[in-house]
């Protein structure tokens, strides 16, 4: 792939590593004007080339909105299916949220690169079930697993293969299904044939992860990141598990803004917001907060229940307490979600944490906790602020004096001093 034409630059550092840039300008001599000059992309090769397209698409919208690009063009292909399908203000691509876009951008980098060149015409069923068997296919190695494959070798050791992507496959079938939709609410005739091809074919639904988080793996994480300067990564990941808050409530979002007017907090085009402000914490400790997932549902919790999140909460200065709780140390700024993944699977690694176990799995692995200690289930419902409790919150006022009860039963349960510097 031509880097050039997905804006991808590179600069070497002065210890040897190599930062990746995105650079609107090498898309197109117009983009002068586009609000995203230049973004830093994080990564392994083939989540960089994501991000890269995804951005590059955006920049084309854009230039064709303002009547600087060419207008997208259907010639029966893919890639310009999907095209149109991105730029076309109609399509349910603009009715989701940012983040969800994220994961749509995901698939449909995947399905552009891999089978955009198909003419949609020649399609058959048979050649959408390739299509899925290859998505499927298991991740290569990256450098550090093959050379931790090469070790085990050495030593007589099999380490078992990567497993199949099947999570993958069938996202990126089922966002196929959704641009063949989009085809047909725009009358062209090769997707109504597709659609009924597509309505005669099945992918196996993969099963929910059931992967979650311990206390001693969230423990480990957090003092390494603390270890490494990284007192963000360690208060993100104990306010995610000990209040099962969700990643996005943390560390919020960053979308598109319109209108750079009505102020917030900016970068390159973007404006932060969902997550966790110092405002949402009291002086007595009572953090609460609007859910971002769902309408009229409050997280309140007491973190003075929460001796080891308490002990992470202390370690940040009273006069660096304002704005966003979640900020990184390199730019200043709240994360990127990719980029807080990125940095905190880096310290999962250093803390012995499985790859298979991710940070989303944070609240599944407090709700766990809470269930494993023997917490009432309507109690905990609270605690996570799970939808089919939206209506009870609405009309009971008790949800403190609940999560508190959580928050007993699951401190009590890990058996020992739950304090700063306690290590398990």
């Amino acid at each position: 792939m031509e880097t050039e034409k997905i804006g991808l630059k590179k600069r070497p550092r002065k210890d040897g590593t190599t930062a990746y840039y995105w650079v609107a300008t090498a898309v197109s001599s117009k983009a002068k004007d586009y609000p995203q000059k230049t973004v830093r992309v994080h990564g392994d090769m083939s989540e960089i080339i994501q991000v890269c397209q995804t951005l590059t698409s955006e920049l084309k919208q854009w230039l064709a909105e303002k009547g600087i690009g060419p207008a997208p063009v259907y010639d029966k292909s893919l890639h310009s299916l999907i095209r149109l399908y991105r730029s076309n203000k109609a399509s349910s691509y603009f009715e989701v949220s940012s983040k969800t876009r994220e994961s749509y951008d995901y698939a449909l980098n995947l399905l552009d690169e891999a089978c955009g060149s198909r003419m949609l015409d020649r399609v058959t069923g048979l050649d959408m079930k390739e299509w899925y068997a290859h998505f499927k296919e298991p991740a290569e190695d990256t450098a550090a697993q093959a050379i931790a494959r090469e070790e085990a070798r050495q030593r007589g050791e099999v380490l078992p293969p990567n497993p199949e992507r099947a999570r993958r496959a069938y996202y990126v079938m089922q966002m196929l299904r959704i641009v063949v939709g989009f085809g047909v609410v725009s009358d062209l005739p090769e997707c109504y044939r597709l659609k009924h091809v597509l309505e005669e074919m099945r992918f196996p639904v993969p099963k929910a992860r059931t992967q979650s988080i311990t206390f001693e793996q969230v423990q480990a994480i957090c003092h390494k990141a603390v270890e490494k300067g990284l007192l963000s990564i360690a208060l993100a990941q104990a306010l995610q598990f000990e209040l099962t808050l969700r990643q996005v409530d943390v560390i919020g979002m960053w979308e598109k803004a319109d209108d750079a007017a009505s102020g917030g907090i900016l970068d390159r085009g973007q404006r932060w917001g969902g997550g966790l402000l110092w405002s949402h914490l009291d002086q007595q400790g009572i953090l609460t907060k609007v859910t971002t997932k769902v309408d009229d549902v409050v997280a309140e919790h007491d973190t003075m229940q929460y001796p080891f999140l308490r002990s992470i909460i202390d370690m940040v200065p009273p006069e660096k307490r304002f704005g966003p709780m979640i900020k990184s140390e390199a730019t200043g700024l709240p994360y990127r979600r990719r980029h807080f993944a990125d940095v905190w699977r880096s310290v999962a690694d250093e803390a012995g944490v499985p790859r298979s176990v991710w940070n989303r799995d944070s609240r599944a692995g407090g709700v766990t906790e809470g269930s494993d200690a023997g917490a009432d289930l309507e109690h905990l419902r609270h605690h996570a602020n799970h939808k089919n409790a939206a209506t009870t919150q609405r009309y009971n006022r008790r949800t403190l004096e609940k999560t508190r009860e959580v928050a007993r039963l699951r401190v009590a349960s890990r058996g020992i001093k739950n304090g700063p510097g306690t290590r398990s």
